[in-house]
């Protein structure tokens, strides 16, 4: 009894002089994380009448340059109609979308303010961290702002992506739950390696499987030529669906939401009001149907998401996107130049 209670205090030493401090870390690094509440108008159709209401929303986000650009998740800010950022030290601005690729959960957004002195955290190379290393989270869990949490690199993840090359995850242990979304992964010295995006649970909480997007996949799809923010919810419709809804192809693309100021909203997309389950799944009816982007026909197919995000990339900013969509009964035609997107980083 006597050995084991001296191998336990020998064993707390040991694990206390190799424990790491991160308390210096995070009084640097924490004034560049920020707290993001977006603002959606939702609009239904109820007992023939339409009614409108607003949901709301948090996640993180991180300071990447002096002059307010925020590395944030996709589902944090892409179908919002409005967003306000708090920031530490400086109160709220109101921001907006700049980029945003859904399929890898990467977005980011810009303060809406002239102020040019904001703390910012350079994005680094995460290949440099290796897995079994440390690592932490500063977010806001259920509401609770800059909280930190301690982990492991615990593996990589990549995936097919869709005209943007390969989509690459870092899986950690590190506590991650509602409200950690879009904030920073970093190693442990500091340097920015991922944006936490999502977590596997079967309880609905942490159950040490996180995940966040790499930073040298946020690099080559976000800041060397940033994507286009779509700002919309849609659904894939099936060839059976499809034929229930008239729609003259075999599929199609549902709108059923649009977020004021997106691409999608310049084009003159809209979105539906009439919440309808089909085949399993709750869509919103009412919106536009999507059948062709340029002259690709939507058909469903893998190859096609391929094909669509290449003539995305390959088109010149200023140049006209024509789409073709089915509204009301009615195939037309709307078009929008390709945005042009500028990224400065410090």
């Amino acid at each position: 009894m006597k050995k084991f209670i001296i191998y336990s205090i020998l064993l707390f030493i040991n694990l206390s002089v190799f424990a790491k401090d991160y308390s210096k870390l995070y009084k640097k690094l924490d004034k560049s994380i920020v707290i993001i509440y977006s603002n959606t108008k939702q609009v239904r159709s109820k007992n023939d009448e339409l009614v409108s209401f607003t949901s709301s929303s948090l996640g993180t986000g991180t300071l990447i340059n002096s002059e307010g650009l925020i590395l944030t998740a996709a589902h944090v800010v892409n179908s919002a109609d409005e967003l306000t950022v708090d920031v530490q030290g400086k109160g709220q601005f109101k921001a907006k979308v700049l980029s945003s690729y859904q399929a890898a959960d990467i977005a980011l957004i810009k303060l809406i303010t002239n102020d040019k002195d904001f703390p910012a955290i350079k994005i680094a190379n995460s290949e440099k961290t290796q897995i079994g290393e440390e690592v932490f989270v500063i977010g806001t869990p259920y509401g609770l702002s800059h909280t930190l949490t301690v982990g492991h690199l615990s593996g990589r993840r990549i995936h097919e992506g869709l005209g943007k090359g390969e989509i690459e995850f870092l899986q950690t242990d590190a506590a991650i739950n509602q409200g950690n979304s879009g904030g920073p992964l970093f190693n442990s010295k500091g340097q920015l390696i991922g944006v936490v995006s999502y977590i596997e649970t079967q309880s609905g909480g942490n159950e040490g499987l996180g995940f966040a997007a790499s930073s040298n996949m946020v690099k080559r799809i976000l800041i060397e030529q940033p994507t286009i923010w779509f700002g919309m919810e849609f659904s894939l419709l099936s060839y059976p669906v499809a034929k229930a809804l008239n729609v003259p192809q075999k599929s199609g693309i549902l709108v059923e939401k649009v977020a004021k100021q997106s691409f999608a909203d310049k084009i003159g997309l809209k979105g539906g009001v009439l919440e309808a389950e089909i085949e399993g799944l709750v869509m919103l009816l009412g919106g536009d149907i999507l059948l062709a982007v340029g002259d690709i026909i939507i058909t469903g197919e893998s190859g096609n998401y391929m094909n669509i995000a290449d003539y995305l990339k390959n088109i010149k900013s200023g140049e006209q996107i024509m789409f073709k969509l089915l509204r009301n009964g009615h195939i037309i035609e709307l078009s929008a130049a390709k945005p042009s997107i500028k990224i400065k980083l410090i």
